[in-house]
């Protein structure tokens, strides 16, 4: 599998979230898993404008045990058939891509609530809750988000 890339336009933003003496995420692969996981409830992928590819990580540093599981997620959810469980490069490179164009996206929303909030952390608790409590009352989750 090739190495997950992000948009340059992100680094920063990224770096703010990840460093630090109290940073939000203690990890790059799990802002990316994050966010991809915002762009799909969103329902939408952006493509990467300017993919930094120096910046590219291995998917083995997705150390979550799921983290194949959620590729495969993604490919069922958007194709709606078994094709993506095909272990083909084509196919993996279109997993790929949409979880890079996913996280993209929820980078997006993620960066648009976050740096207009004055404390970071208690913006990502109140996103956490309003996702939380939409889903429980089966609404749909990032209408309020944006």
């Amino acid at each position: 599998m090739r190495r997950i890339q992000r948009d340059a336009c992100h680094e920063e933003f990224i770096k703010s979230l990840t460093t630090g003496d109290y940073p939000l995420f203690r990890e790059i692969w799990r802002v990316l898993l994050f966010a991809a996981t915002l762009g799909i409830k969103d329902g939408n992928r952006r493509r990467l404008e300017k993919p930094d590819s120096g910046k590219a990580i291995p998917d083995t540093y997705f150390s979550s045990p799921g983290w194949k599981g959620f590729l495969y997620l993604v490919g069922i959810a958007e194709s709606g058939d078994s094709e993506c469980l095909k272990n083909s490069e084509e196919v993996q490179e279109r997993l790929v891509s949409a979880f890079e164009e996913y996280a993209n996206q929820g980078l997006h929303l993620l960066r648009a609530r976050i740096q207009s909030s004055s404390s970071p952390l208690e913006e990502l608790i109140s996103m956490l809750i309003e996702v939380s409590t939409q889903a429980e009352t089966n609404q749909p989750i990032l209408d309020d988000l944006i």
